[in-house]
């Protein structure tokens, strides 16, 4: 271990000896101390004890600012007070019913009004959900079985998306038309098989693959900025080609806007490129930090769903009217359109001032951004897919941002791929201080480069 990283691990260990200390008890009950194996890293992740705006507290009472934002899942901020009050009201008339309530209509009107293109929309608990159902109803609608995802992208931990997510290059196959490699144990043959393999960006190659099983292609599902390999935008005219491939092979075009959906427009994706998909899937900013998702489609693809049609739709939480309720508060009360604005001017703030702090370090890196979301790359390729992205070094990234949580800052989540988010209650002097930070801390990397 190097000197820099052994004082950057000194200092967190410094900083989170109670932390350590839960880390400890939590490992015995459950794998690796963690609920959801993102959030493991080494040493050991420290424990949040609450938030509050664009802030987080940990159980030691370190103070951070905060743009992991739950990995996009929190768009408005910790504990706004539109998002608390609707809770509150909706928590002393019920949590769960089982039943109808009244705020499924006037939420899912206003996720129509931010896609029109849409016909109606089936509520979820998470974008896995989502995108799983999403999967159901295009096969259905085609009679076909299989599906073709980006290399690189994640869209759920569901069997048929948990593939190729971060593959080992040295298995991913030829970069025209990867393998389809599974990201955990207990994937079966039949599933790997059902799931095609290509690489984003690249129309000409993806055409020869849909030429290939033009009869069996149900769907292509693609996050149209791709979010789990860094932020890696679509080239132009990417997306519109797409969308004219699948509609000349009869294919359902789906967009994964879990990350991206209401957040870089107030209609996503889908507004921001001027796209029309066939299907998308929206969750984390349209919850407002509870569990909540939502497939929307065209009309004719949502007869398809019962009772119109025989694709089964059920879960006793889906739409439940504490989320509901959530949501409803985010979309019509914060995410207005000043917020969007707001959002947007924070995001180019900090996308600069990133950018001039890796220039000055003279660091190798690049800033790649889209609105709120961003991310620096430790990399001097051209990044356009995930083979690109993931040229970076990681040493580097992991001692700068393990110095940037030293520092108070969570710069993002806990892997290299993971990007930044603003959230509403960001505000210029957070902006500001991420920067200075940031540009102390490449410069001290730098020097030990």
């Amino acid at each position: 271990m190097d000197q820099l990283l052994e004082s950057i691990i000194d200092e967190y260990l410094s900083r989170t000896a109670r932390s350590k200390q839960a880390h400890l008890e939590s490992e015995k009950l459950y794998p690796g101390g963690v609920q959801s194996i993102i959030r493991y890293f080494k040493p050991y992740p420290f424990h949040i004890d609450k938030g509050k705006g664009g802030k987080v507290w940990d159980i030691d009472g370190n103070q951070y600012i905060d743009y992991c934002m739950a990995y996009g899942g929190i768009i408005a901020g910790h504990a706004h007070p539109k998002i608390v009050e609707a809770v509150k009201e909706q928590i002393e008339k019920g949590s769960l019913f089982g039943m109808p309530h009244e705020k499924t209509t006037p939420f899912v009107r206003e996720l129509l009004r931010r896609y029109p293109m849409m016909h109606g929309f089936c509520l979820t608990n998470s974008g896995g959900e989502a995108v799983l159902f999403a999967l159901r109803v295009a096969r259905a609608y085609t009679g076909k079985s299989k599906v073709i995802k980006m290399e690189g992208s994640y869209h759920g931990s569901t069997d048929p998306m948990e593939i190729s997510v971060g593959p080992q290059i040295e298995k991913a196959g030829p970069k025209r038309t990867p393998n389809a490699v599974p990201n955990s144990d207990g994937i079966t043959p039949s599933t790997l098989k059902d799931t095609v393999i290509a690489s984003f960006n690249d129309v000409n190659a993806l055409e020869e693959i849909v030429k290939k099983n033009k009869e069996d292609i149900a769907a292509v599902i693609v996050e149209p900025v791709m979010l789990n390999s860094g932020v890696v935008l679509p080239k132009e005219g990417y997306l519109k080609d797409l969308r004219r491939l699948t509609k000349e092979y009869n294919i359902v075009l789906i967009f994964d806007e879990v990350k991206v959906g209401c957040r870089i427009a107030p209609g996503g994706a889908a507004q921001y490129y001027g796209i029309e998909p066939d299907i998308v899937t929206l969750a984390k900013s349209i919850g407002g930090g509870l569990p909540l998702a939502a497939v929307g489609c065209r009309k004719d693809i949502m007869m398809c769903i019962e009772p119109d049609g025989h694709v089964r739709h059920s879960g006793t939480y889906f739409g439940n009217p504490l989320a509901v309720s959530a949501g409803l508060a985010c979309l019509k009360d914060v995410l207005v359109d000043d917020a969007y604005t707001r959002l947007n001017r924070l995001g180019d703030r900090l996308r600069k001032g990133m950018g001039d702090a890796v220039d000055d370090s003279r660091i190798v890196g690049k800033v790649h951004s889209i609105g709120p979301i961003g991310i620096i790359f430790f990399t001097d390729q051209d990044v356009i897919d995930y083979r690109t992205a993931q040229t970076g070094n990681n040493d580097v990234w992991y001692r700068y941002w393990l110095s940037m949580i030293n520092q108070g800052i969570i710069i993002s989540g806990n892997t290299w791929h993971q990007s930044w988010f603003v959230c509403t209650m960001h505000n210029e002097e957070e902006i500001d201080k991420t920067i200075g930070t940031a540009d102390q801390i490449l410069h001290r990397i730098a020097r030990q480069e």
